[in-house]
């Protein structure tokens, strides 16, 4: 049985303002934007925005700051467990 070329892409549901949005290609997007070091939040949800348009995600105009609010929020929550993993390497082989 042949197998697909590429693995499909996955879609993860976040909070955007008073709704559920799926967004493919999110971790990715949090990936490439973490190797950019960015610090200024502006800078950083403009980049993460069009990450995800890239990948094929729809934001309509009238919608880029909710979802701005929102990606910004997640992207603080995958540092955070970049930080944890990082965390609890270090403390692992001090034993």
């Amino acid at each position: 049985m042949a197998r697909p070329c590429c693995a499909k892409p996955v879609a993860r549901i976040i909070k955007v303002a008073e709704f559920e949005a799926g967004v493919i290609g999110l971790e990715s997007a949090f990936w490439n934007v973490a190797r950019m070091g960015l610090e200024e939040e502006n800078r950083l949800t403009e980049e993460l925005l069009s990450a995800i348009r890239e990948s094929g995600n729809y934001v309509s105009r009238s919608r880029e700051s909710d979802y701005k609010e929102a990606l910004l929020r997640e992207y603080k929550k995958f540092q955070a467990g970049l930080r944890e993993k990082a965390g609890s390497s270090a403390t692992s082989g001090s034993t």
